[in-house]
C-alpha cells in the first residue's frame, strides 16, 4: 500500500468518526424526547405527567389547599399494564364535580357503614374495626359496622374459580346492599375475604361502587398475609375502602395527581400510589361533606402515626399551614 492510499483510508476513517460523534447525541436526544414511548418501571428518572391532568392542576382551589398544592405530585404518564394505559380517562375537575351535583342536592347522610359478607376470622374482624377508626378520621364522619351478611346473597351462577381461587361477582352483592342501606348512610361498604370480579371479561377487581347509589363492595383477598404483614394489609384495606367510598361520594378517578383516587390495575400499581387524597379531591370532599382539610390532616396524621402507616405529605402540609398562620 502506497503513502497516498494510506492517507486516503485514514481520511475516510476520520470522517466516519466525526460523523458518529455528530449523530450520536442526536439519536440519544431523540429517544429521550420521545413522548410516545413510555418508560419502563425501572427507568431511573421520574415519568412524565399525564397530559389530561394538566388543565385540572391549573384550577383554583380553596386558599388552604392552594398553599399545599405544590407538594402534590403530578400523575405520571402510565406505562404498559397500568390503569390509565388500559383505560385512558380524562378525569374529573373540581368544576366538573360541582356541575355533577344532583338537581336536588347531594344526599344528606352523615354516617358511613361497613358490613362483612360471609365469615371473617377474628383477625379479619379486627382489621375491619381498625379500618373503621381510620376511615372516621379520613372522611371526618362517623363510621359504624353492621351485623354481617350471609354469603348466600351470592347465587351459584355468580361464583367461579380461577387461578387465584374462589371469586364472587360484585353485582348481586351490590343489589343486596341497596336493600340494607340505612337512610342516614353517606355510604355502605361491604367487605369480604373472597376475591371479586365485576363481569366475565374481568380477571378480578379490588372493589366496586355504584355512583349515586351509595353502595360498594371490596375484597381483602389480595391485600397480603394479615399474620405476617398486618400494617401493610391495614394500609391496603384503608386505601381500597377510602377509594370506593370516594366513588360513592361522586368522585371519579383522579388523573391530576398521584392520589388515593387513582385507578389501579394491580396491587403493585396501587402500592406505588399514596393513601391520601390530592388537594383537588380534598376540595371535592369539602364541597360534598363540608370537610375541613386542616382538621382532617391533624386527625389523620395522628391516627396514621399510631397505626404505623405512611404519612406521605401530611406533616409537610401541616407545617405549611402553621407557617402561614392558618393552623395553630
Amino acid at each position: 500500500m502506497n503513502e497516498k492510499s494510506s492517507q486516503r483510508i485514514l481520511a475516510v476513517l476520520i470522517g466516519i468518526g466525526l460523523l458518529f460523534v455528530v449523530l450520536l447525541p442526536l439519536a440519544v436526544g431523540k429517544r429521550r424526547r420521545d413522548d410516545d414511548a413510555p418508560f419502563p418501571k425501572s427507568y431511573p428518572k421520574p415519568l412524565r405527567d399525564y397530559v389530561p391532568g394538566r388543565a385540572h392542576r391549573l384550577e383554583k382551589l380553596p386558599a388552604a389547599l392552594e398553599l399545599v398544592k405544590p407538594l402534590a405530585k403530578p400523575k405520571h404518564t402510565p406505562v404498559m399494564g397500568e390503569w390509565l394505559q388500559a383505560h385512558p380517562e380524562q378525569g374529573q375537575s373540581l368544576a366538573d364535580f360541582e356541575q355533577e351535583r344532583p338537581a336536588g342536592g347531594w344526599h344528606e347522610g352523615r354516617v358511613l357503614y361497613l358490613v362483612a359478607v360471609g365469615v371473617l376470622t377474628p383477625a379479619q374482624e379486627q382489621l375491619v374495626e381498625r379500618t373503621r377508626a381510620l376511615l372516621s378520621d379520613w372522611y371526618q364522619l362517623e363510621v359504624k359496622v353492621l351485623p354481617p351478611l350471609s354469603d348466600e346473597i351470592v347465587p351459584p351462577e355468580s361464583r367461579r374459580e380461577n387461578s387465584f381461587g374462589p371469586q364472587w361477582q360484585t353485582e348481586p352483592i351490590l343489589d343486596a346492599l341497596l336493600m340494607k342501606r340505612p337512610d342516614d348512610a353517606a355510604g355502605l361498604m361491604a367487605i369480604t375475604a373472597t376475591d371479586l370480579y365485576p363481569g366475565p371479561e374481568w380477571n378480578f377487581v379490588f372493589g366496586e361502587a355504584r355512583y349515586g347509589a351509595r353502595v360498594g363492595v371490596m375484597s381483602i383477598a389480595r391485600h397480603g398475609d394479615l399474620m405476617t404483614e398486618p400494617t401493610l394489609v391495614l394500609n391496603r384495606t384503608l386505601t381500597t375502602a377510602a377509594h370506593e367510598l370516594g366513588h360513592m361520594m361522586g368522585l371519579q378517578h383522579c388523573v391530576a395527581y398521584e392520589c388515593a383516587m387513582n385507578g389501579a390495575n394491580s396491587q403493585e400499581e396501587s402500592d406505588q400510589g399514596p393513601n391520601e387524597p390530592c388537594p383537588s379531591c380534598l376540595a371535592k370532599l369539602g364541597l360534598r361533606l363540608g370537610l375541613d382539610p386542616l382538621a382532617r390532616a391533624t386527625a389523620v396524621e395522628r391516627s396514621y402515626a399510631d397505626a404505623g402507616l405512611p404519612l406521605g405529605d401530611l406533616s409537610a402540609q401541616l407545617a405549611i399551614w402553621r407557617d402561614a398562620g392558618v393552623l395553630h
